[in-house]
């Protein structure tokens, strides 16, 4: 199986392996201890007695009541307090109730959490954090309103955390006692014709391209990129995500072995520092702060505010290959997982396919793949000598799902309106 090996540019431009890259964080994690912060940008600077600790509710200098009048009025009134919806309390001491089974009817929207400003995705893997809402969050509609709220968290000396669609399973989209930038409000959407960032006039080929406010999900971005403009953007496979998000943590996807991760599409963005000024990023201005945006995950930087992605050459075809395979052992369910990675490697390891296998405990083959550039019938050649060589044991294997391998247009892919009148049980 081919080896991917990702090589980070350093700001320079010059390449850096990745013992180097991790020798040079752990020296850098020392630069404060050292009295190097003056080789940082002043945007990149702050107090350390401020790092260490954050003025929490009933501290000496949390705002007054009448400070965050102040900022609700800077921001238009949209500063709100936050709270986990009440029903979600009820669960906890009545789960059968109406009101429990109404918020799990809710739940079943994937984009019910990203428009919950005291919601995540996850509430922790293995006991690493617990989601606990902001006290106040910034519904922000604007840079200005990032502004505002950045401000008034440096002057108080307050944790700041970003919250767009919600899906970050290392916690950073809530935090305790904190003031939240929640962005799901910034969705505008404008698509390019022939990009070329800001500073790079001279420098840089123009792309096709879209900028994508902070808070635009995926769903957002396909609409407007493949179902209207018949372009396609290099993003995440659930639609629920936010864009934003997904490309400050490198962004892998259902097609990232023919278009490359979320990140690598990123031709600009525009960033609030936490000195509360409004920064462009790309390859020619503050090109490290772009270095950094593509991977160090979101809100580590700053608050993105918009982002603007290279689009490419819609393929004809977007297809999905499922299936669920149950060996009746535990040998012939190793035989099986060989057999599948051999096939992998030698008929989908390539730009056409992508997304997930997964392995249950009962001795289950999940197949849930996606691919792009081939019709049915060329799909269904692929697969035909994986699932021949399952049908010559039928006492080894059972199928618990029929497989299904299919195309259809890729500009309907994510045309909800389209799949519900053509895709068989699409709206179950």
């Amino acid at each position: 199986m081919a080896e991917w090996t990702h090589r980070p540019h350093t700001p320079s431009g010059g390449l850096m392996d990745r013992r180097r890259f991790l020798q040079g964080a752990a020296a850098a994690s020392l630069l404060p201890l050292l009295g190097s912060r003056l080789l940082a940008p002043a945007w990149a600077r702050a107090p350390l007695g401020a790092l260490r600790s954050r003025v929490r509710p009933g501290d000496r200098g949390w705002p007054t009541p009448a400070q965050w009048e102040e900022l609700r009025q800077a921001v238009g009134g949209r500063l709100i307090e936050v709270h986990v919806p009440s029903a979600l309390q009820t669960c906890l001491k009545a789960p059968g109730s109406a009101a429990c089974q109404a918020v799990f009817a809710e739940l079943r929207n994937p984009f019910y959490v990203g428009d919950q400003p005291g919601l995540t995705q996850s509430s922790g893997w293995y006991r690493a954090w617990t989601s606990r809402p902001s006290v106040y969050a910034v519904a922000a509609s604007n840079a200005a309103d990032v502004v505002a709220a950045v401000d008034f968290a440096r002057r108080h000396n307050l944790r700041l955390v970003v919250k767009g669609g919600g899906h970050s399973y290392q916690g950073t989209s809530d935090a305790p006692d904190s003031l939240l930038v929640w962005t799901r409000r910034m969705n505008a959407i404008a698509l390019h014709d022939a990009f070329v960032g800001q500073g790079c006039e001279g420098q840089q080929a123009p792309h096709p391209a879209v900028s994508v406010a902070a808070g635009a999900m995926w769903a957002d971005a396909y609409h407007a990129v493949t179902t209207q403009a018949g372009r396609y953007v290099q993003g995440g496979g659930c639609t629920s995500v936010g864009v934003a998000g997904l490309v400050q943590s490198g962004g892998f996807g259902s097609f990232s072995k023919n278009y490359g991760t979320a990140a690598a599409g990123l031709l600009e963005a525009e960033i609030v520092t936490a000195d509360g000024a409004v920064r462009i990023a790309n390859a020619c201005t503050n090109p490290d702060l772009f270095w950094g945006i593509k991977g160090g995950g979101g809100g580590s930087l700053g608050v993105v505010t918009r982002l603007t992605l290279r689009t490419r050459e819609l393929p004809e075809q977007f297809g999905g290959t499922s299936a669920k395979i149950r060996a009746t052992s535990a040998t012939a369910f190793r035989a099986l997982i060989d057999r599948f990675v051999d096939f992998y490697a030698e008929h989908l390891l390539n730009p056409h396919w992508g997304e997930q296998i997964k392995l249950d405990p009962d001795h289950t083959l999940h197949i849930s793949m996606v691919s792009q550039g081939l019709d049915s019938t060329q799909a269904q050649a692929v697969w035909q000598p994986f699932f021949d060589w399952v049908a010559q044991s039928p006492h080894d294997y059972a199928l618990v799902e029929t497989p299904s391998i299919g195309s259809g247009p890729a500009r309907r892919w994510w045309d909800v309106a389209w799949r519900e009148q053509h895709v068989a049980g699409f709206d179950d």
